[in-house]
């Protein structure tokens, strides 16, 4: 059986226990949600304009809000995952409510560093939890809506901001997939622990080297 599908076996397991979980047992589902916004991107940046041109300058901004959607699903599949590590675990209903995107990081690294894995937690774009918050602060500080809605410098000419430029966005995009990459690893191996794994500090193991 590939990492997969033991991923999706334990999953299946805990859909049991949906009473006390924030998505209400529909973690597969969800899963499969995040997974399809990601194929969505995917298409939508293989069919931008990069050059400048006025017309098609706000076509990557959907781009932002699909990967903020993709990356606060895999943000709270984490914490529910790790969440038992903590001292005080998050609330479920709390974790169903927030959009924060910056609350829920604080909250994947304080599950990284309660499991001992604060030198594992690294991909090509993310050096250290610092790295990593950094980025996911980053994708909520470009929200195309609220720069549209609320910015100051908005132009009168209609153009769009420079980091919501179609460059700009293909660049940011290839650092939020190795960050959900890195998400979606890291939540296989929690939930594969299970309550059972753990190192002779006493930390849990980590079962797969995140490349």
């Amino acid at each position: 059986m590939n990492k997969r599908s033991v991923v999706q076996f334990i999953r299946s397991k805990r859909r049991a226990d949906h009473e006390r979980s924030w998505h209400n047992g529909g973690d597969i589902e969800l899963h499969l949600y995040g997974r399809s916004v990601r194929r969505a991107v995917r298409t939508l940046i293989s069919k931008l304009d990069l050059t400048p041109n006025p017309v098609t300058a706000w076509d990557a901004a959907p781009v932002i809000l699909l990967y903020r959607n993709a990356l606060e699903l895999q943000l709270k599949e984490l914490v529910a995952a790790g969440s038992n590590l903590l001292q005080n675990p998050v609330d479920p209903l709390t974790l169903y409510k927030t959009h924060s995107l910056r609350w829920l990081a604080q909250i994947v690294c304080q599950i990284i560093k309660a499991a001992g894995w604060d030198a594992k937690f690294t991909c090509a774009v993310v050096a250290d939890l610092a790295t990593f918050s950094a980025l996911v602060g980053e994708l909520e500080a470009a929200d195309p809506v609220v720069s549209a809605v609320m910015s100051i410098d908005r132009r009168r000419d209609g153009s769009v901001p420079p980091f919501l430029e179609p460059l700009k966005v293909v660049g940011l995009s290839r650092k939020l997939d190795a960050v959900l990459d890195l998400l979606d690893t890291t939540t296989d191996a929690l939930a594969a622990l299970d309550g059972h794994g753990a190192s002779e500090s006493g930390t849990p193991g980590f079962p797969w080297v995140i490349q």
